[in-house]
Protein backbone atom coordinates (compact mmCIF):
# COMPACT_ATOMS: atom_id res chain seq x y z
CA UNK A 1 0.00 0.00 0.00
CA UNK A 2 1.32 3.82 -0.84
CA UNK A 3 -0.29 6.70 0.28
CA UNK A 4 1.07 10.52 -1.00
CA UNK A 5 0.49 13.73 0.19
CA UNK A 6 1.62 17.10 -0.86
CA UNK A 7 2.34 20.52 1.06
CA UNK A 8 3.13 23.59 -0.17
CA UNK A 9 4.52 26.58 1.00
CA UNK A 10 6.04 29.99 0.93
CA UNK A 11 8.81 32.07 2.02
CA UNK A 12 9.38 35.68 2.03
CA UNK A 13 12.56 37.29 0.99
CA UNK A 14 12.98 38.83 4.32
CA UNK A 15 12.15 35.33 5.94
CA UNK A 16 15.22 33.66 4.22
CA UNK A 17 17.63 36.24 4.93
CA UNK A 18 17.11 36.04 8.09
CA UNK A 19 17.07 32.71 7.99
CA UNK A 20 20.64 32.32 6.26
CA UNK A 21 22.01 34.56 8.62
CA UNK A 22 21.10 32.18 11.49
CA UNK A 23 22.49 29.58 9.01
CA UNK A 24 26.01 31.29 9.30
CA UNK A 25 26.16 30.77 13.03
CA UNK A 26 25.26 27.09 12.52
CA UNK A 27 27.66 27.19 9.97
CA UNK A 28 30.84 28.48 12.19
CA UNK A 29 29.93 26.05 14.92
CA UNK A 30 30.13 23.29 12.24
CA UNK A 31 33.87 24.20 10.68
CA UNK A 32 34.96 24.11 14.54
CA UNK A 33 32.91 20.61 14.46
CA UNK A 34 35.03 19.54 11.46
CA UNK A 35 38.46 20.82 12.42
CA UNK A 36 38.01 19.38 15.79
CA UNK A 37 37.08 16.01 14.08
CA UNK A 38 39.62 16.06 11.71
CA UNK A 39 42.23 16.53 14.50
CA UNK A 40 40.81 13.97 16.67
CA UNK A 41 40.83 11.23 13.81
CA UNK A 42 44.38 11.57 12.79
CA UNK A 43 46.13 11.39 17.02
CA UNK A 44 43.43 8.13 16.75
CA UNK A 45 45.32 7.15 13.63
CA UNK A 46 48.49 7.90 15.04
CA UNK A 47 47.57 5.92 18.77
CA UNK A 48 46.16 2.90 16.17
CA UNK A 49 49.28 2.77 13.52
CA UNK A 50 52.05 2.83 16.99
CA UNK A 51 49.31 0.46 18.76
CA UNK A 52 49.38 -2.36 16.19
CA UNK A 53 53.69 -1.71 15.56
CA UNK A 54 54.01 -2.71 18.52
CA UNK A 55 52.02 -5.23 19.15
CA UNK A 56 53.39 -6.49 15.79
CA UNK A 57 57.25 -6.73 17.60
CA UNK A 58 55.65 -7.91 20.68
CA UNK A 59 52.71 -10.94 19.93
CA UNK A 60 53.85 -14.25 20.78
CA UNK A 61 52.08 -17.56 20.22
CA UNK A 62 50.60 -19.41 23.02
CA UNK A 63 49.79 -23.18 23.01
CA UNK A 64 45.76 -24.18 23.31
CA UNK A 65 46.47 -27.36 25.13
CA UNK A 66 47.76 -25.67 28.75
CA UNK A 67 48.03 -22.38 30.04
CA UNK A 68 51.41 -21.11 30.28
CA UNK A 69 52.10 -18.60 33.39
CA UNK A 70 54.92 -17.12 32.18
CA UNK A 71 52.40 -15.68 29.44
CA UNK A 72 50.79 -13.68 32.06
CA UNK A 73 49.62 -10.07 30.60
CA UNK A 74 51.34 -11.08 27.88
CA UNK A 75 49.57 -10.39 23.76
CA UNK A 76 49.21 -13.51 22.87
CA UNK A 77 48.23 -15.57 19.30
CA UNK A 78 46.19 -18.30 19.32
CA UNK A 79 44.13 -20.66 16.49
CA UNK A 80 41.82 -23.57 18.12
CA UNK A 81 38.65 -24.65 18.20
CA UNK A 82 35.98 -22.27 19.38
CA UNK A 83 33.66 -23.57 22.18
CA UNK A 84 30.94 -23.15 24.43
CA UNK A 85 30.32 -25.38 27.83
CA UNK A 86 26.63 -24.15 27.75
CA UNK A 87 25.22 -22.77 23.95
CA UNK A 88 23.56 -19.87 23.67
CA UNK A 89 20.04 -19.69 24.00
CA UNK A 90 17.17 -17.61 23.37
CA UNK A 91 14.72 -17.37 26.80
CA UNK A 92 11.84 -15.97 25.25
CA UNK A 93 11.21 -18.24 21.91
CA UNK A 94 13.62 -21.38 23.29
CA UNK A 95 15.94 -21.85 20.56
CA UNK A 96 19.57 -22.85 20.88
CA UNK A 97 21.34 -26.01 19.65
CA UNK A 98 24.63 -27.94 20.56
CA UNK A 99 26.99 -25.60 18.46
CA UNK A 100 26.06 -22.50 18.97
CA UNK A 101 28.85 -20.19 20.65
CA UNK A 102 26.23 -17.24 20.05
CA UNK A 103 22.68 -16.58 19.07
CA UNK A 104 20.88 -13.64 16.99
CA UNK A 105 17.65 -12.69 17.11
CA UNK A 106 16.22 -10.32 14.67
CA UNK A 107 12.66 -9.54 14.84
CA UNK A 108 10.94 -7.44 12.13
CA UNK A 109 7.49 -5.77 11.87
CA UNK A 110 5.00 -5.30 8.60
CA UNK A 111 4.63 -1.31 9.36
CA UNK A 112 3.85 1.96 7.70
CA UNK A 113 6.91 3.80 6.88
CA UNK A 114 7.28 7.73 5.57
CA UNK A 115 9.59 9.11 3.12
CA UNK A 116 9.74 13.09 2.82
CA UNK A 117 11.71 14.79 -0.22
CA UNK A 118 11.09 18.55 -1.03
CA UNK A 119 11.53 20.43 -4.24
CA UNK A 120 12.09 24.22 -3.94
CA UNK A 121 11.28 26.86 -6.62
CA UNK A 122 12.17 30.44 -6.47
CA UNK A 123 10.30 33.21 -8.19
CA UNK A 124 11.23 37.41 -9.15
CA UNK A 125 11.37 39.34 -5.62
CA UNK A 126 12.66 36.65 -3.78
CA UNK A 127 10.32 34.48 -2.86
CA UNK A 128 11.22 30.83 -2.09
CA UNK A 129 8.24 28.27 -2.54
CA UNK A 130 8.18 24.54 -1.42
CA UNK A 131 7.12 21.56 -2.00
CA UNK A 132 7.06 18.44 0.13
CA UNK A 133 5.97 15.32 -0.78
CA UNK A 134 5.42 12.65 2.40
CA UNK A 135 4.77 9.11 1.07
CA UNK A 136 3.72 6.88 2.85
CA UNK A 137 4.13 2.68 2.08
CA UNK A 138 3.88 -0.83 4.39
CA UNK A 139 7.51 -2.69 4.25
CA UNK A 140 9.55 -5.08 6.77
CA UNK A 141 11.68 -3.22 9.41
CA UNK A 142 13.60 -4.02 12.22
CA UNK A 143 13.29 -0.03 12.91
CA UNK A 144 10.14 0.56 14.69
CA UNK A 145 8.68 3.48 13.18
CA UNK A 146 6.22 5.33 15.17
CA UNK A 147 3.09 6.48 13.92
CA UNK A 148 2.46 9.09 16.06
CA UNK A 149 5.61 11.54 14.71
CA UNK A 150 4.42 11.07 10.95
CA UNK A 151 3.24 14.10 9.51
CA UNK A 152 -0.23 12.68 8.37
CA UNK A 153 -0.39 9.56 10.81
CA UNK A 154 -4.34 9.12 10.49
CA UNK A 155 -4.65 5.92 8.47
CA UNK A 156 -1.02 5.07 9.15
CA UNK A 157 -1.61 3.73 12.76
CA UNK A 158 1.49 1.17 13.76
CA UNK A 159 1.49 -1.12 16.91
CA UNK A 160 3.90 -1.18 19.05
CA UNK A 161 6.67 -3.84 18.51
CA UNK A 162 6.02 -6.57 20.64
CA UNK A 163 9.76 -7.40 20.79
CA UNK A 164 12.88 -6.43 19.87
CA UNK A 165 16.22 -7.69 18.50
CA UNK A 166 18.61 -9.33 20.58
CA UNK A 167 22.05 -11.16 20.61
CA UNK A 168 22.52 -14.13 22.64
CA UNK A 169 26.23 -15.40 24.44
CA UNK A 170 26.61 -18.99 25.24
CA UNK A 171 28.16 -19.90 28.69
CA UNK A 172 31.86 -19.80 29.50
CA UNK A 173 32.95 -19.61 25.56
CA UNK A 174 36.52 -20.75 25.60
CA UNK A 175 39.61 -21.79 22.73
CA UNK A 176 40.47 -24.66 23.74
CA UNK A 177 41.86 -24.46 27.31
CA UNK A 178 41.14 -20.53 27.31
CA UNK A 179 38.24 -18.67 28.35
CA UNK A 180 37.51 -15.64 25.91
CA UNK A 181 36.32 -12.26 27.57
CA UNK A 182 33.05 -10.79 26.20
CA UNK A 183 35.45 -7.86 24.45
CA UNK A 184 37.13 -10.67 22.55
CA UNK A 185 33.83 -12.81 21.86
CA UNK A 186 32.24 -9.23 20.44
CA UNK A 187 34.98 -9.42 17.32
CA UNK A 188 33.55 -12.72 16.46
CA UNK A 189 30.40 -11.16 14.17
CA UNK A 190 29.80 -13.65 10.92
CA UNK A 191 26.42 -15.42 11.71
CA UNK A 192 24.97 -17.59 9.35
CA UNK A 193 20.98 -18.59 9.40
CA UNK A 194 19.69 -20.89 11.76
CA UNK A 195 17.07 -23.04 10.75
CA UNK A 196 14.11 -23.81 12.09
CA UNK A 197 13.18 -27.18 12.62
CA UNK A 198 9.67 -28.62 12.57
CA UNK A 199 10.64 -30.23 15.96
CA UNK A 200 10.54 -26.40 16.78
CA UNK A 201 8.00 -25.28 18.94
CA UNK A 202 6.11 -21.82 18.79
CA UNK A 203 6.04 -19.36 21.37
CA UNK A 204 2.28 -18.78 22.81
CA UNK A 205 1.07 -16.57 19.90
CA UNK A 206 3.60 -17.36 17.28
CA UNK A 207 2.74 -19.95 14.47
CA UNK A 208 6.25 -21.41 12.43
CA UNK A 209 6.23 -20.49 8.66
CA UNK A 210 9.53 -21.75 6.80
CA UNK A 211 12.65 -20.58 9.01
CA UNK A 212 10.72 -17.79 10.41
CA UNK A 213 8.33 -17.33 13.71
CA UNK A 214 5.11 -15.40 12.83
CA UNK A 215 3.12 -13.32 14.54
CA UNK A 216 -0.36 -11.59 13.16
CA UNK A 217 -3.51 -12.21 10.95
CA UNK A 218 -1.61 -12.20 8.20
CA UNK A 219 1.02 -14.31 5.88
CA UNK A 220 4.83 -14.38 4.70
CA UNK A 221 3.09 -13.82 1.35
CA UNK A 222 0.07 -11.61 2.13
CA UNK A 223 1.28 -9.79 5.31
CA UNK A 224 -0.50 -6.99 7.36
CA UNK A 225 0.27 -4.03 9.12
CA UNK A 226 1.40 -5.20 12.82
CA UNK A 227 2.61 -8.67 11.69
CA UNK A 228 5.97 -9.70 13.23
CA UNK A 229 8.55 -12.38 12.03
CA UNK A 230 11.39 -13.33 13.62
CA UNK A 231 14.30 -15.55 12.26
CA UNK A 232 17.60 -16.52 13.96
CA UNK A 233 21.35 -16.62 13.07
CA UNK A 234 24.04 -17.69 14.75
CA UNK A 235 28.03 -18.70 15.94
CA UNK A 236 28.61 -22.25 15.45
CA UNK A 237 31.51 -24.16 16.87
CA UNK A 238 34.51 -23.41 14.49
CA UNK A 239 37.77 -23.09 14.28
CA UNK A 240 39.32 -19.06 15.12
CA UNK A 241 42.05 -17.63 15.78
CA UNK A 242 42.55 -14.62 18.10
CA UNK A 243 44.83 -12.13 18.67
CA UNK A 244 44.44 -10.63 22.60
CA UNK A 245 45.90 -10.39 26.04
CA UNK A 246 46.53 -13.38 28.47
CA UNK A 247 45.05 -12.94 31.77
CA UNK A 248 44.45 -15.49 34.26
CA UNK A 249 43.79 -18.14 31.45
CA UNK A 250 41.52 -15.66 30.03
CA UNK A 251 41.80 -13.56 26.80
CA UNK A 252 40.62 -10.37 26.89
CA UNK A 253 41.48 -6.81 25.12
CA UNK A 254 45.27 -5.75 25.79
CA UNK A 255 45.86 -2.42 26.06
CA UNK A 256 48.97 -0.55 24.95
CA UNK A 257 50.85 1.89 26.67
CA UNK A 258 48.81 5.00 24.07
CA UNK A 259 46.08 3.10 25.40
CA UNK A 260 44.98 1.73 21.94
CA UNK A 261 43.14 -1.19 22.70
CA UNK A 262 43.92 -5.01 20.88
CA UNK A 263 41.04 -7.60 20.62
CA UNK A 264 41.45 -9.10 16.81
CA UNK A 265 39.69 -12.03 16.07
CA UNK A 266 38.83 -14.44 12.77
CA UNK A 267 37.63 -17.27 11.76
CA UNK A 268 39.77 -20.09 10.28
CA UNK A 269 43.29 -20.61 10.95
CA UNK A 270 45.05 -17.42 10.37
CA UNK A 271 48.68 -16.08 11.30
CA UNK A 272 49.28 -12.91 13.64
CA UNK A 273 50.64 -11.38 10.78
CA UNK A 274 47.42 -11.88 8.67
CA UNK A 275 45.23 -10.51 11.85
CA UNK A 276 47.27 -7.70 12.18
CA UNK A 277 46.87 -6.91 8.79
CA UNK A 278 43.22 -7.61 8.57
CA UNK A 279 42.74 -4.79 11.93
CA UNK A 280 45.31 -2.03 10.07
CA UNK A 281 42.89 -2.14 6.85
CA UNK A 282 39.98 -1.56 9.17
CA UNK A 283 41.60 1.17 10.90
CA UNK A 284 42.78 2.96 7.76
CA UNK A 285 39.60 2.57 6.02
CA UNK A 286 38.07 4.19 9.14
CA UNK A 287 40.58 6.62 8.63
CA UNK A 288 39.63 8.13 5.24
CA UNK A 289 35.82 7.76 5.93
CA UNK A 290 36.59 10.53 8.65
CA UNK A 291 38.76 12.42 6.71
CA UNK A 292 35.88 12.25 4.07
CA UNK A 293 32.98 12.94 6.88
CA UNK A 294 35.72 16.11 7.75
CA UNK A 295 35.98 17.69 4.54
CA UNK A 296 31.95 17.10 4.38
CA UNK A 297 31.41 19.20 7.01
CA UNK A 298 34.16 21.90 6.43
CA UNK A 299 32.41 22.37 2.70
CA UNK A 300 29.19 22.92 4.42
CA UNK A 301 30.08 25.10 6.85
CA UNK A 302 31.86 27.76 4.13
CA UNK A 303 28.58 27.17 1.71
CA UNK A 304 26.42 28.29 5.56
CA UNK A 305 28.91 30.92 5.99
CA UNK A 306 28.18 32.14 2.77
CA UNK A 307 24.33 32.08 2.83
CA UNK A 308 23.54 35.72 3.55
CA UNK A 309 25.33 36.97 0.28
CA UNK A 310 23.49 33.92 -1.71
CA UNK A 311 20.20 35.04 -0.41
CA UNK A 312 20.97 39.01 -1.15
CA UNK A 313 20.66 38.21 -4.76
CA UNK A 314 17.50 36.07 -4.48
CA UNK A 315 15.35 38.62 -5.73
CA UNK A 316 16.37 37.27 -9.70
CA UNK A 317 16.64 33.58 -9.41
CA UNK A 318 19.43 33.26 -11.77
CA UNK A 319 21.78 35.69 -9.73
CA UNK A 320 20.99 33.32 -6.87
CA UNK A 321 21.90 30.12 -9.36
CA UNK A 322 25.48 31.82 -10.20
CA UNK A 323 26.12 32.94 -7.01
CA UNK A 324 25.61 29.43 -5.63
CA UNK A 325 27.68 27.58 -8.09
CA UNK A 326 30.42 30.88 -7.12
CA UNK A 327 30.23 29.79 -3.67
CA UNK A 328 30.57 26.18 -4.00
CA UNK A 329 33.55 26.77 -5.85
CA UNK A 330 34.96 28.82 -3.44
CA UNK A 331 34.30 26.68 -0.70
CA UNK A 332 35.80 23.96 -2.09
CA UNK A 333 38.98 25.49 -3.14
CA UNK A 334 39.39 26.65 0.84
CA UNK A 335 37.74 23.73 2.02
CA UNK A 336 40.07 20.80 0.29
CA UNK A 337 43.57 22.72 1.55
CA UNK A 338 41.92 23.56 4.65
CA UNK A 339 41.48 20.04 5.28
CA UNK A 340 44.93 19.41 4.24
CA UNK A 341 46.18 21.82 6.64
CA UNK A 342 44.31 20.61 9.50
CA UNK A 343 45.88 17.15 8.79
CA UNK A 344 49.10 18.68 8.98
CA UNK A 345 48.43 20.65 11.94
CA UNK A 346 47.48 17.07 13.39
CA UNK A 347 50.43 15.19 12.43
CA UNK A 348 52.76 18.00 13.66
CA UNK A 349 51.84 17.32 17.29
CA UNK A 350 52.22 13.31 16.15
CA UNK A 351 54.44 13.05 13.29
CA UNK A 352 56.47 16.50 12.93
CA UNK A 353 58.08 15.29 9.71
CA UNK A 354 55.12 14.43 7.50
CA UNK A 355 53.22 17.29 8.67
CA UNK A 356 55.73 19.38 6.67
CA UNK A 357 55.20 17.69 3.43
CA UNK A 358 51.49 17.38 3.52
CA UNK A 359 51.50 21.53 4.42
CA UNK A 360 53.45 22.13 1.13
CA UNK A 361 51.28 19.97 -0.62
CA UNK A 362 48.50 21.97 0.92
CA UNK A 363 49.56 25.04 -0.23
CA UNK A 364 50.22 24.06 -4.11
CA UNK A 365 46.57 21.92 -3.72
CA UNK A 366 45.30 25.84 -2.76
CA UNK A 367 46.93 27.44 -5.88
CA UNK A 368 46.42 24.56 -8.60
CA UNK A 369 42.49 25.00 -7.48
CA UNK A 370 42.81 28.42 -7.68
CA UNK A 371 44.13 28.62 -11.18
CA UNK A 372 41.50 26.57 -12.25
CA UNK A 373 38.81 29.06 -11.53
CA UNK A 374 37.52 30.73 -14.60
CA UNK A 375 38.96 34.52 -15.17
CA UNK A 376 37.65 37.51 -15.71
CA UNK A 377 37.51 38.84 -18.98
CA UNK A 378 39.80 41.69 -20.00
CA UNK A 379 38.83 44.84 -20.88
CA UNK A 380 39.78 45.34 -24.87
CA UNK A 381 41.62 48.84 -25.53
CA UNK A 382 39.06 50.68 -27.64
CA UNK A 383 39.76 51.43 -31.76
CA UNK A 384 40.43 55.34 -31.33
CA UNK A 385 42.69 54.13 -28.24
CA UNK A 386 44.50 51.76 -30.50
CA UNK A 387 45.30 54.54 -32.86
CA UNK A 388 46.47 57.35 -30.49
Amino acid sequence: MVDQYTEVSSQSYLSRLGNSLIGTLFGIALLVGSVWLMYWNEGRAVDASRGLASGEQQVVEAPIETVNPALEGALVHATGPLTAVTPARDPLFGISGNDLVRLQRKVEMFQWQEQKDSNKHESVGGTMTTEVNYKYQTGWSERPWDSSKFKYPEGHQNPRMPVRGQTFNGKEIQLGVYRLSDAVLEKISVFHPVPMEGSVAAPPGYRLEGDAFYLGPGSAATPAVGDVRVTFAGVPKQTISVVAGMSSGTLVAFREPNGYVIAIAQPGVATSDVLFHLAKGQENSRTWILRGVGLLMMLISFVLVAGPIVTLLAFLPFLEGMAQAGVFLIAFTLAVPLTLVTIAAAWFAHRPLLSVGLGVGAVVVFFLLRSAHPKAPQPQPSAGTALR
